[in-house]
């Protein structure tokens, strides 16, 4: 504790001693001003023409016939995804899993060959995905009134 009191003391005792050299310096450089200070603070007579032209341009934005760039690029309303546009985990297919840092995918195709990336707590016909594994997928499903789990396993390709 006593070392660490002492390593915060010494930045400051360096940041006084900084301070007064530069308030002892100080008085001394405000009475010699600079002379290329001087000459640098007043423009030529040709850079004050420059000036002059660029400020006398005056520029206008015309919007007639231009899309507005702010406005979004969908327009309407929107469609929930109905029970019969979602994959029937009864006749669906794993296809793959794909496993990240922070997330999981699975890769489904349903009976017609229609491919789906789901997530966990993404929705099915009639449940959601519970769970994402290595080689398995579970989704709940709820039908008439009875809750079932159904587990998809992913088939091992016979070249390995």
């Amino acid at each position: 504790m006593i070392m660490r009191k002492q390593l915060r003391n010494k930045p400051c005792a360096a940041v006084l001693v900084i301070l007064a050299g530069l308030l002892a310096i100080g008085p001394a450089l405000a009475d010699e001003p600079a002379a290329a200070d001087t000459e640098a603070a007043t423009p030529s007579a040709s850079s004050r023409d420059r000036i002059n032209a660029i400020r006398a341009n005056e520029f206008f934005y015309q919007s007639n016939g231009k899309e507005d760039p702010f406005a979004a690029l969908v327009n309407g309303d929107f469609e929930q995804t109905t029970a019969a546009e979602l994959v029937d985990m009864n006749s669906a297919q794993l296809v793959g899993v794909m496993w990240g840092q922070d997330d999981k995918f699975a890769l489904v195709e349903d009976g017609e060959g229609f491919g789906y990336i789901l997530r966990v707590g993404d929705r099915v016909r009639n449940g959601r995905v519970v769970s994402i594994r290595k080689n398995s997928l579970t989704a709940r499903v709820t039908l008439y009134g009875i809750t079932s789990q159904v587990v998809l396993k992913l088939e091992k390709s016979e070249g390995k």
